[in-house]
Parts: structure tokens; sequence; C-alpha cells
């Protein structure tokens, strides 16, 4: 079916869904089935993204299903509603429409970490083309079990005070965000930008966990960053799947001028961003008052380490909502 004629088809139902969603309290007046609406709604999506219907459909039929979505689990609390109707509807249907990229930007990031961690292991001087030596030196003083221990007494160090936890919160949203800034701002470079920012930390983040394995470290090293590295490594990925989408857009506009495409791919990169934002907080948070602590057993954080990476990879890839009946 050509999209004239499948915009014709369901154009009426369309437009009707969308007067249906514009005011909750008043569905009453309008002879329509919201839920099955929703559903078959969710299916012209999926038909409109399998037959390549152009892009301003798509956005189209995208935005009605989020209207949808609120209204028909629109929570009772106003003041976390909009936050809690985002986490849970908004974020994950936007990360359903850029999946190709997601998915991309996972292997590439994860891919090349595993390179660079295999080529370290083999050859433990390759850290050094990574870093310079004083940094290397400074990576083995952070995780060396030695240095968590009072030569005094032969007990590990005091917590630090709650004052310094709550500064390297705010450093390590600063450093997160930075960097996370880097790979989808790159992708107004082409995207090129995007590919050396996403590289370069999966170089570095393999050279780095290869270096701490060969040196005997790997126990405080993995014992701290498998908790908070679940949200902090997804989000930095997420942006750069969302950079790589606005490089797509200028390459490629399809039937839209570039103009017109950009503010399409902000349209749809904007939740994606906010969301790798929110899962940047909670990597910090988790970071500076949970994984740098001293008084929780090693077991206990790659407990919740892997309970938080099965959760997060649960939640970046979701299932693609079941479809409603079929388009003529």
């Amino acid at each position: 079916m050509k999209q004239h004629d499948f915009i014709q088809l369901r154009q009426k139902q369309w437009e009707a869904f969308a007067e249906a969603v514009k005011d909750p309290n008043k569905l009453h007046e309008y002879d329509i089935d919201l839920p099955h609406a929703f559903r078959q709604l969710t299916h012209d999506l999926a038909v409109a993204k399998s037959r390549l219907y152009s892009p301003a459909l798509i956005s189209r039929l995208n935005d009605l299903l989020l209207q949808g979505q609120q209204c028909l689990y629109k929570p009772s609390n106003r003041v976390w509603a909009p936050f809690w109707q985002f986490v849970k509807y908004d974020f994950p249907a936007q990360l359903r429409l850029i999946r190709p990229y997601v998915i991309w930007a996972h292997i590439l990031f994860y891919g090349l970490a595993l390179i660079t961690f295999s080529a370290t292991i083999i050859e433990p001087e390759f850290v050094r083309n990574v870093m310079p030596n004083s940094q290397v030196t400074e990576l083995e003083q952070m995780y060396d079990p030695a240095s968590r221990i009072d030569e005094s007494t032969g007990n590990y160090r005091n917590e630090r005070d709650s004052d310094s936890d709550f500064l390297m919160f705010g450093f390590y949203i600063k450093n997160n965000i930075s960097i996370a800034f880097q790979c989808f701002v790159g992708g107004f470079l082409l995207g090129f930008g995007t590919l050396y920012y996403l590289m370069f930390n999966a170089i570095f983040f393999g050279a780095v966990s290869a270096h701490i394995v060969n040196v005997g470290f790997s126990s405080t090293f993995f014992s701290f960053v498998i908790t908070h590295g679940s949200f902090e490594l997804t989000a930095i990925v997420l942006s750069a799947a969302a950079g790589g989408v606005i490089g797509m857009h200028i390459i490629r506009p399809g039937q839209l001028s570039r103009t017109a495409a950009l503010k399409h791919a902000g349209k749809v990169t904007f939740p994606i961003i906010f969301g790798a934002f929110l899962m940047l907080v909670v990597a910090a948070f988790i970071e500076a008052f949970w994984s740098s602590s001293t008084l929780v057993p090693n077991a206990v954080k790659y407990t919740v380490g892997t309970v938080c990476w099965v959760w997060v990879l649960l939640y970046t890839f979701p299932r693609t909502p079941r479809q409603g009946g079929k388009a003529s």
C-alpha cells in the first residue's frame, strides 16, 4: 500500500484519537474505545516504519502514541506525574524509535573496549599508548588495596566525610555529563565527532580495565565500578546513539530539507539526552555514596551491580508493544 492510500485509510481514526486525548476529562464525549485505538495506532506506527514511509508521518504517529500513553497511564500525583510518565513510557518509546542506533553504539563501544582489553592483557605496555606514565601511576595508587589500609592499625581506613561525598557527587556529575555531551554534540560534525569520542572512551575503558587486572587490583576496581558503571556507561552510549541520529539526518535528510531534518532529529533525540542525563545523575549518586564505601562487602556490591546491569539492559532494549489488528 502506498503512503497516500495508507493515510487516507487511517486519517479519520488518527484525527478522532488526537481529539480524544487532548482532554482526558472529556473522554466520555467521544465515541471511541481508547485502548483499542491505542493498540491500532501502535500497529500503524509499526507499519509506517516497516514500509519506510516519510519521517514526517512516522514522527506524527509517534507523537500521537506518546499522547495516548499520557492519557491512558496518567498517574494521579501531579508532582511526580510528568517524571514518572517520562521514565516509564516516553524514554523507552524513544529508545525503541532509534533502536538501530542504540544497538550499533553498544556494539561499537563494548566491541572496541573488548579488543583493547585483550590487547592490553597480551601486551601490558599497550596501556602507555593510551595514557601517560604519570596517569598510569595514579591509577595504580587509586585501586591499590594497600592504599585503603591504615598502616598504624592494619584496618581499613574510615569512610570519608559526608561533605566529601557530596563534593565527589558534584564532580562525578560534571565529569560524566561532559563526556556524554561530547558524544552527542559530535553528531553535528557529520557524526565523526560522535565516533571519535565513543571510540576514545571505549579504548580508554578497555585499557584501564586490563591494566588493573594485570597489576592484580581487579577486586578493588571491579567492585567499585560494577554498580554505577551500568548507568554511566549506558548513558554515554545512548548519548552517542543520539549523536548518530543527528549525524545521519545531516548526511541523509531524505525528503526533508536539512534544517527540517535537524529539527526532526532534535525532537527525537531530546528525550534520549534528558534520559541519559537522569542516568548519569543516578550513576554519580551511586559512585559517590555506594561504590566508594569500604563498609559494604564486595560480594554485596557484585550482587547489586549485576542486578543493576540486568535492569538497565532490559530498560534500554524494551520490548515492542503488541500490535493490534491488521491494517487493510
